[in-house]
């Protein structure tokens, strides 16, 4: 599908938008409540300080009141990892889109944490569906194809996903109680869209101390229209629900509600992540407190410019060829795998076509150490393999876990009959350049 910059269009009377269209940045504050639930869940974790030097340790006695979900791909809470974090806009009758999108680098090593939000509206080549917007990814294939997406299309490693939906956003502030906000100014809104059907749903917060459901946060961190400023009045709201969410934590009150907010998170959260591993990674972000940056693709830094797709969609593209890939090699390039250049080669395992060879490309893409792209023996692999070589020599370890991790593949460590590459990749047919996951 062609695109082309967007041109100036001659002045015309702007209609009131329909509430499915009205577009709504939440990832700051569901960012904020995440982590401080991930906060909260340490403090419950945490009984000893010899724990922070111990990530198995920690995920041990984590499983204890956080059950790891069966057959996902653990982390040894020491490697680097990149998780993608998804709001996630879906109404009763439609599927999920993510909304805002964020990607978190966590390197243990050296408690840092390079985040990177990226907009929705970036045109991108989707697998099995073309071009089209990031935010269409999701509800194509889902967490893992979003995944993909970000990794063809950006060169940004992506070893977990977590997504939260507004609904079950509202569950978690629920089971907190609902949250007390200082609420700075007035929020009248009579064409605030409601979460079910086309219809609206006005609201009216006044300025002052709130005690606010779920449903209420929801409607005072969504909200911008209300306001000439409307970024920087947004800022300030999800500035004050942020201390509110913290205050609300910290208060003793609230700790008899600990295991129903713990349970609202395994609950609401869609990831691939195994449950007891999130402590690790809220120790992580706390660790790296005074060592975290935050980059943005936007049009405000000059790295995406608006344009219109050739079906009339209002969609972002980069400005140049270059600015961003430096911008992703920057973040999220990974010196271990450089240094221990484990050569790598892909092997289709499908029936499906060019399944080697897209794959070798996003893989040398992210910085694998990429020998070459082939046929497996068979064509019935279901599930990705990362095959660690017995009858070649050198490094491998760290390389075959990260591909594991970003695979979602199982790990073997065993001869490869014909192939002389330190590690081996069969791609199976839960590759998202096969088959696509249902979204939601």
């Amino acid at each position: 599908m062609s695109v082309q910059p967007a041109a100036p269009r001659p002045y015309s009377p702007t209609p009131l938008p329909r509430p499915q269209e009205r577009a709504f940045s939440v990832w700051r504050p569901i960012r904020t409540l995440l982590f401080s639930v991930l906060g909260l869940i340490l403090i419950v974790v945490l009984a000893l300080g010899v724990l922070i030097e111990s990530p198995p340790a920690l995920e041990a006695l984590s499983a204890i009141t956080l059950k790891p979900q069966p057959g996902l791909v653990p982390w040894d809470g020491r490697d680097r990892i990149t998780v993608v974090i998804m709001g996630l806009t879906q109404r009763t009758t439609e599927p999920a889109r993510t909304d805002t999108l964020l990607v978190m680098d966590i390197d243990p090593a050296h408690h840092q944490v390079h985040m990177l939000s990226v907009p929705r509206d970036l045109w991108v080549n989707i697998p099995g569906y073309g071009q089209g917007k990031l935010a269409v990814a999701y509800e194509v294939g889902g967490p893992r194809l979003a995944s993909y997406v970000l990794e063809s299309d950006l060169g940004i490693p992506v070893d977990y996903s977590i997504a939260l939906t507004f609904r079950n956003f509202i569950k978690i502030v629920n089971a907190m109680g609902g949250v007390t906000v200082n609420v700075p100014r007035e929020l009248n809104d009579p064409l605030y869209p409601c979460l079910t059907g086309t219809a609206y749903c006005p609201i009216d917060i006044k300025a002052g101390v709130q005690h606010m459901n779920g449903a209420t946060a929801l409607e005072f961190v969504r909200e911008r229209h209300a306001f000439v400023q409307q970024d920087l009045a947004r800022v300030q709201d999800q500035q004050a629900f942020s201390e509110a969410v913290k205050q609300t934590l910290l208060s003793p009150a609230i700790w008899p509600r600990y295991p129903a907010i713990l349970k609202a998170v395994e609950n609401g959260l869609i990831t691939n992540v195994p449950l007891n591993a999130l402590p690790e990674i809220g120790l992580q972000v706390l660790l790296a407190r005074g060592h975290t940056t935050h980059n943005y693709i936007n049009i405000e830094n000059g790295m995406v410019q608006p344009a219109w797709s050739n079906d009339g969609q209002s969609i972002l593209l980069p400005t140049n060829s270059t600015d961003i890939p430096n911008l992703t090699h920057q973040l999220f390039s990974d010196p271990t795998i450089a240094a221990e250049a484990a050569p790598v080669e892909v092997l289709n395992g499908t029936s499906t076509t060019g399944v080697a060879s897209s794959l070798e490309a996003t893989l040398q893409g992210l910085g694998f150490h990429m020998v070459g792209a082939g046929n497996a023996a068979a064509t019935d692999y279901r599930q990705t393999e990362v095959i660690v070589n017995t009858n070649a020599t050198g490094p491998a370890a760290y390389t075959a876990r990260r591909l594991q991790r970003l695979l979602d593949a199982r790990l073997l460590h065993e001869p490869v009959p014909g192939q002389t590459a330190r590690i081996v990749v069969i791609a199976g047919s839960d590759s998202p350049l096969v088959a696509t996951a249902p979204a939601g």
